[in-house]
């Protein structure tokens, strides 16, 4: 036995360099949120659920066919419209769903969109999807993917209203007071 092998037998300095790297963390800005009550804004690249303009589509199905896992359902009918003195066919969509829980938000429906802007796109900032009903929650119609402002978040998650910081919503906004709220106020005492 060398010296230096007596030397690591005696002081564990395998432990001390752990310990440098534990001890080098214990100095940096902490990453963790406290979720619910704080949220991340999501980033720019972020694949959040979809979006979808009914506006926009052309009905064309390609958003339909590019999907690998056929999770988009499309349905329509054509009416006849009378233009002048000339018939013209329209393309109506009676059903567009896209079932999320088997989706891979792969983007490939947003690519094969013809259309510009895109009909359809995963850039949204909707992250919570929380459902107790997976088959009834997860399952999205044109309704529901054109306006994803009405979406109720899951119970228990606190949202932030008017006069509260979104990012910490359990946190007031500092804000100066009306002068109707500090005539109020006065009155009371």
């Amino acid at each position: 036995m060398t010296f230096g092998d007596f030397v690591h037998s005696l002081i564990p300095t395998d432990l001390f360099t752990g310990m440098g790297v534990t001890g080098g963390y214990l100095f940096r800005k902490k990453e963790t949120i406290q979720y619910p009550e704080k949220r991340m804004e999501p980033k720019d690249r972020f694949r959040g659920m979809f979006g979808y303009d009914l506006e926009r589509c052309i009905d064309c199905h390609l958003c339909a066919k590019a999907c690998p896992i056929d999770i988009i359902f499309i349905t329509d009918h054509t009416e006849v419209e009378m233009v002048g003195e000339k018939k013209k066919k329209k393309k109506i969509i009676d059903r567009y769903d896209i079932d999320v829980k088997r989706c891979m938000f792969c983007g490939l429906c947003e690519e094969a969109c013809p259309t510009e802007p895109k009909a359809i796109w995963l850039t949204t900032k909707t992250y919570e999807a929380t459902v107790y009903e997976r088959n009834e929650g997860l399952y999205y119609d044109k309704e529901r993917l054109a306006n994803w402002d009405g979406l109720k978040a899951f119970p228990g998650v606190v949202l932030p209203i008017d006069g509260q910081d979104p990012a910490s919503p359990m946190k007031k906004l500092e804000t100066a007071p009306a002068d109707g709220d500090e005539a109020a106020g006065e009155g009371a005492s």
